[in-house]
């Protein structure tokens, strides 16, 4: 029998500190876990996860930037929204205001600063709350507010999901879905039994390596899935299902009493998701800004993401109880323009000449933040409950701004 040569190269990429407990959870499960089960270690296992990290970097230092690294200019036009959200409540005297994912905390400062300076009295019934899965971003993300002499809650996901007070206000994400775990599936033909998972499990050439393996699903939750949508993949293809996004959004729709849930995504309705010529998912992973071909290399040391399903998304927030309503998902790019975005360069330009680097620098956000290839396809999806959702400004037409009346 023929042993291929040990590939120590190999080894030496994909080893991280998490690695023995990924081994050790296949081992516990009998030879096997999840696609999801790893994902969930890789980004949040307590001590190794990425995201438990306590030097975990955003941005130009970190592994990928997201849309409040860019410029506080984002923040400030989603505060805009946020204090229309006030003013359609009704001005509530208590306003409550809760980012899930809160990440390095630059959106919640950006927001907290602008309704401080321009509504003042949004500002003083707010009841800012940042929520996130993990000790350390909750610490990192207070150090943020605190150096921008702003205040906050701050809560686990678990403990903010378990108290019964319910939310009067706008519960705001961005880019927190998109980093909960997802099953990888595959359908193979017709039927009950034609669908198949892909699981982590040790490579038979190399034990301390992982590798993925095609088999029987871990559940039956896939098949009624795809059954409420009322499409299925390709046949053969490998697709992500995030049951973990759907639980998120119920428990975050079913602490709404009355107001609006934001989410601000990677992602498509699931017909686009799931198109029948799609054929290997949207799964990415990534270090330092650059693709990494395979996410079970350096678990702990490589951000894992995918889209989200937003038709999926809808429908758990509409059934988690009475009174929702939901608008088709819109563009990032849509939104910030319709909310301000070339109304805030035109006021900047007056300045140019007395800093002309820094009005190039907001010009230059302003394109990143709308450019149709990258940050600009980023989904926003508007949910409300006991309010109503037309007109508001983030869902605006962008022909209702540039098409004049003759």
């Amino acid at each position: 029998m023929n042993t291929p040569p040990l590939d120590d190269f190999a080894l030496a990429a994909r080893s991280t500190p998490l690695s023995r407990f990924v081994l050790d959870a296949i081992e516990e499960a009998g030879g096997r876990i999840t696609f999801a089960q790893f994902m969930a270690l890789a980004l949040g296992h307590p001590e190794h996860g990425y995201y438990s990290r306590a030097d975990l970097a955003w941005g130009a230092r970190g592994d990928y930037e997201t849309s409040p690294e860019v410029h506080p200019i984002f923040g400030y036009l989603w505060a805009r929204q946020i204090a229309e959200c006030w003013e359609r409540l009704d001005r509530p005297a208590r306003f409550d205001l809760i980012e899930v994912g809160a990440g390095s905390g630059a959106f919640a400062v950006a927001m907290l600063t602008w309704l401080r300076a321009r509504a003042p009295e949004c500002f003083a019934a707010l009841r800012p709350v940042l929520v996130d899965g993990h000790p350390n971003r909750l610490a990192a993300q207070r150090a943020a507010l605190q150096d921008a002499g702003l205040r906050a809650e701050h809560l686990l996901f678990e403990d903010w999901t378990a108290t019964p007070e319910r939310v009067t206000g706008v519960v705001i994400s961005n880019e927190f879905f998109d980093a909960l775990p997802v099953h990888l599936v595959a359908r193979r033909g017709e039927g009950p039994g034609s669908w198949s998972e892909w699981c982590v499990t040790r490579d038979p050439s190399a034990p301390d390596v992982v590798t993925l393996v095609e088999g029987p699903p871990s559940t039956r939750a896939f098949a009624a899935y795809f059954a409420r949508l009322g499409l299925l993949p390709g046949d053969g293809a490998r697709v992500e299902v995030g049951l973990a996004s759907l639980d998120a959004m119920h428990r975050i729709a079913t602490k709404v009493a009355r107001g609006y849930v934001l989410t601000i995504d990677y992602g498509y309705e699931a017909r686009d998701l799931y198109a029948s010529w799609r054929r290997d998912g949207t799964l990415m992973a990534f270090r330092h800004h650059s693709p990494v071909p395979d996410p079970l290399s350096e678990p702990g040391r490589t951000d894992i993401t995918c889209h989200v399903d937003f038709t999926s998304l809808t429908a758990t927030a509409l059934a988690s109880g009475e009174g929702w309503q939901a608008a088709p998902p819109t563009s990032q790019a849509e939104a910030l323009t319709v909310l301000g975005l070339p109304e805030a360069l035109r006021a900047a330009e007056p300045r140019a000449h007395e800093d002309a680097l820094r009005f190039l620098a907001d010009r230059r956000a302003a394109e990143t933040l709308t450019d149709p290839t990258g940050l600009g396809r980023i989904r926003v999806l508007a949910l409300a409950r006991g309010v109503d959702l037309e007109g508001l400004a983030s869902l605006r037409s962008m022909a209702e701004i540039y098409v004049r009346p003759e």
